[in-house]
């Protein structure tokens, strides 16, 4: 669980585009290696997303939405200190990818909302793995995180 922060410009009453910003730490384990499962450690994400939407009942208490769009994911914070003792250090590249969402506003006034959502990123990647005995293995990483979404809008 952590915080999110999401910002919204509406064009029109249906059409929106929203910029979400957060921060989270995933535990990261490679899987059909020559020698098995080999834990990696963990590594912290910050994919900035920006999603266009669209609103399918701006006018009404209950306001569904529908969004697709990007995000560019920064890796940073490669933690191997519980990893496999194999693997001394770990460099992951930032990428680019898509995200999809789907949420709802429950509007209170015309000021105040509600909203739960639910996204889906596509983070794909390349890890280069450091070894400790020497060397390095670079590998594909598929981090592909549902972000669940419970907050409070405040429309200006």
């Amino acid at each position: 669980m952590i915080p999110e922060l999401d910002f919204s410009y509406f064009f029109t009453s249906h059409l929106a585009m929203e910029l979400i910003l957060g921060t989270s730490k995933h535990h990261l384990i490679a899987t059909g290696t020559a020698v098995g499962s080999v834990d990696l450690g963990t590594v912290r994400i910050l994919p900035p997303t920006i999603t266009l939407q669209y609103h399918f009942f701006p006018k009404k208490k209950l306001n569904p939405y529908l969004g697709a769009g990007i995000n560019y994911t920064y890796f940073y914070n490669s933690n191997t200190d519980n990893a496999n003792t194999a693997v001394q250090s770990i460099d992951y590249k930032n990428s680019l990818g898509f995200a999809l969402q789907a949420g709802i506003d429950y509007n209170l006034n015309q000021n105040w909302s509600i909203n739960l959502d639910v996204k889906k990123l596509f983070v794909k990647t390349t890890a280069t793995v450091n070894l400790t005995g020497g060397g390095t293995a670079k590998t594909d990483v598929h981090l592909d995180p549902y972000v669940y979404g419970i907050g409070v809008g405040y429309r200006f």
